[in-house]
């Protein structure tokens, strides 16, 4: 069988203060790895199990539009969505997340359309992401 030609990389987020995206992040696991700073902007990289996450600050940067910050208003909108990390208890990641309060919203299970279960939460700046069972 043929090897891929690529793998899968990076994503990258926008944030409003790297400090408090780099704490949140490295409580789900994310070790820094790099970082590049001029006077108006940083780059931060931050790791898991080999996938890098960019994070981008900017002096002057835009907010999060309000669409960006509801699911299904979001879904709809053409654009990258969001980004998931998989588990393999989703109750376990809700015990952690509660007793981490990285979430001060309901937490609800969804049973996807494709199988697995998942739920959403927001990070400090109010981007989604998906936390998904993996079994």
């Amino acid at each position: 069988m043929k090897e891929n030609l690529f793998e899968f990389n990076h994503v990258t987020l926008g944030v409003s203060d790297m400090n408090r995206s780099v704490d949140f992040y490295k409580k789900f696991g994310f070790s820094l790895e790099k970082e590049f700073e001029t006077d108006d902007m940083k780059i931060v990289w931050m790791k898991l199990n080999g996938i890098i996450l960019e994070m981008f600050w900017y002096k002057k940067h835009n907010e999060l539009p309000n669409h960006s910050k509801t699911l299904n208003k979001d879904l709809m909108t053409v654009g990258n969505k969001h980004f998931g990390l998989g588990v393999k208890s989703i109750e376990e990641a809700i015990k952690f997340i509660k007793e981490n309060n990285l979430c001060d919203d309901e937490i609800k299970i969804t049973e996807g359309r494709m199988g697995k279960r998942y739920f959403f939460i927001k990070d400090p700046d109010g981007i989604l992401f998906e936390i998904i069972e993996e079994k």
